[in-house]
């Protein structure tokens, strides 16, 4: 996941193959590991000036080759107080079968440093460094780190103390991850930070939201009235007057973070424009959906009835297509429904005529039966498709809410009703086909109601 910030690369300070490490020394580099082939002896070694991308990177290198870490480990105070120019902050050994398969991993490992893994300034003068970095596959060294399956999606989030504890609140308020293992602040480093484990779409939106809490405190630090959780509000582009320059904003804006992309993503889709991705789980996104799902409904019962010659059916069920397509354009441009009336009847006298089918068509509460053909079991499928969409239409426009659509919701409800009762002046004998119905279609009886 890359995002639009000024970055802070890595860069690999010292690095060596030993083709065969010494016996002794071997068994103290890899700590005595129970089970670990002891002629695996051939190691790689690489120091790096930023400890979090390398240990990605390592992980990178496990795919790349059959090696494994045997020793990864963080310098105290970090890289502007190392040990000499070659030390950096963080030291990484591959072991494996020959000298190979250890250079197959270092190339591996020095690719991810160049193009993916890396910090990004916080601030103008590039003095707050953070990492909100996702691993879209774990390898076997996090995997084993984190205690997560090889394969697994992973939010791997780096910060500053205050900011790492702002910013992992965040992270998990803002999809369903699970926090894997947390860093207190102070790490080797002085960093803090956690690993959280999800579906790849959770965990990314999990970093944007780590890192739009990140910003936030760099940009307010001692705004102490500030609400904390506005933090994951806002994701701005990269800061202006930081190395490198300003940078021109991204085509695409993640409405929920603010982020700026260059590229859609494919888990994101439009809510109405460019300005607004939003995931293709939002409420609204389901909604449209489920109105496409209907649209596709009410034409295959169209298409059926067309075929079996029930003429008024076919323009009933046009009109019903007809508000289904108004309802789309509704729902995307905000404006309001006209008034409901649909074969001569307003949303009221809807309600009232599907209460009263026994008393209209001599047709009791049913349900469709084999006999009945396809087009009542046509008719049932779109009834169920309306009330699908109605639930999702309240889950969008919640009542109470910031937006209700009251006229989205009662147009859907009315929809599904008059479809009940399309299937009862079916069953009863009210539409004229290609084989005329002089009464309630064959076979179908009433069920019995009331005491025997």
């Amino acid at each position: 996941m890359k995002l639009d910030l000024v970055p802070l690369k890595p860069a690999v300070l010292a690095c060596r193959v030993i083709p065969r490490a010494d016996e002794q020394l071997f068994s103290q580099v890899t700590g005595g590991q129970a089970g670990f082939d002891p002629e695996r002896r051939s190691l790689g070694l690489l120091t790096c000036t930023s400890d979090d991308a390398l240990y990605v990177a390592l992980d990178e290198g496990t795919k790349a080759a059959p090696v494994d870490v045997v020793y990864a480990r963080s310098f105290y105070a970090g890289a502007a107080h190392a040990s000499g120019p070659l030390s950096g902050e963080v030291i990484g050994v591959y072991a494996g079968r020959d000298p190979d398969e250890i250079h197959a991993a270092l190339a591996a490992c020095r690719a991810c440093l160049e193009s993916d893994a890396w910090f990004y300034a916080a601030d103008d003068a590039g003095q707050i460094a953070f990492f909100p970095h996702v691993v879209s596959s774990l390898g076997h060294y996090l995997a084993a780190e984190a205690g997560l399956p090889v394969g697994s999606a992973m939010a791997y989030l780096i910060a500053p103390p205050l900011e790492s504890l702002v910013g992992v609140d965040a992270a998990l308020k803002a999809a369903p991850t699970t926090l894997a293992k947390w860093f207190g602040p102070p790490s080797e480093t002085n960093f803090g930070g956690a690993y959280l484990a999800g579906a790849l779409p959770d965990v990314e939106a999990a970093a944007r939201a780590f890192a739009a809490a990140v910003l936030d405190v760099a940009r307010h630090p001692t705004a102490t009235t500030r609400d904390a959780r506005a933090a994951g509000d806002a994701l701005g582009a990269r800061p202006a007057g930081a190395a490198g320059g300003p940078s021109g904003l991204g085509r695409y804006k993640v409405l929920a973070t603010g982020e700026r992309l260059a590229e859609k993503p494919e888990h994101l889709t439009h809510l109405f424009d460019d300005e607004s991705l939003v995931p293709k789980t939002h409420p609204r996104i389901v909604l449209r959906g489920k109105l496409d799902l209907l649209q596709c409904a009410l034409l295959d019962a169209q298409v059926a009835a067309d075929e079996a010659g029930f003429r008024s059916l076919v323009g009933e069920l046009g009109e019903l297509l007809e508000l289904s397509r108004a309802l789309v354009g509704a729902e995307v441009t905000g404006k309001p429904l006209a008034p409901l009336r649909l074969q001569g009847l307003d949303a009221a006298q809807i309600r009232w005529t599907s209460h009263h089918t026994w008393d209209l068509y001599a047709v009791p509460f049913m349900y469709p039966d084999v006999r009945m053909g396809p087009v009542v079991a046509r008719l049932g499928l779109g009834r169920a498709h309306a009330r699908e969409a109605e639930l999702a239409a309240l889950a969008a426009f919640p009542a109470g809410g910031p937006a209700p659509r009251e006229d989205l919701i009662v147009a859907l409800n009315r929809t599904s009703s008059l479809l009940y009762v399309m299937t009862c002046k079916f069953a009863g004998g009210r539409y004229e086909g290609k084989r005329p119905l002089s009464g309630p279609v064959r076979g179908w009886r009433p069920p019995k109601t009331g005491a025997k």
